[in-house]
């Protein structure tokens, strides 16, 4: 039984680094994760349109969770995206990002990184 669940484990980690592979090679996707004291409430970026999209939260994102993200407009092929994020406290980042080649945008109570 020890066995199967050190084999269930190994699986399910190598499953996820595959899956970061995937989205660095996938300029469309991406993980967010947030490392931050606060929830966030709002995740918006400029469309190519010019215009702010949508929040992209449905909800608010509590600290220590992350969810994949996706950018729907294929057709849309820059890779820097002017993108705002904003905490339950009324602080923000707002900045542009690289989104091509990276898996994932992190955000802790000190700053903004992607990798």
């Amino acid at each position: 039984m020890y066995r199967l669940i050190l084999v269930v484990l190994a699986m399910a980690l190598l499953c996820g680094a595959g899956r970061a592979d995937d989205l660095h090679k996938d300029d469309w996707s991406f993980n967010f994760f947030n490392d931050s004291r606060l929830a966030v409430t709002q995740i918006t970026t400029i469309q190519r349109n010019g215009k702010w999209s949508r929040n992209w939260l449905s909800e608010p994102m509590d600290r220590g969770t992350g969810l994949t993200l996706s950018f729907k407009d294929k057709g849309d092929t820059r890779c820097d995206v002017r993108t705002y994020v904003k905490f339950s406290d009324g602080s923000f980042y707002d900045r542009d990002i690289n989104y091509c080649g990276i898996a994932i945008v992190r955000v802790t109570s000190k700053r903004l990184t992607t990798e």
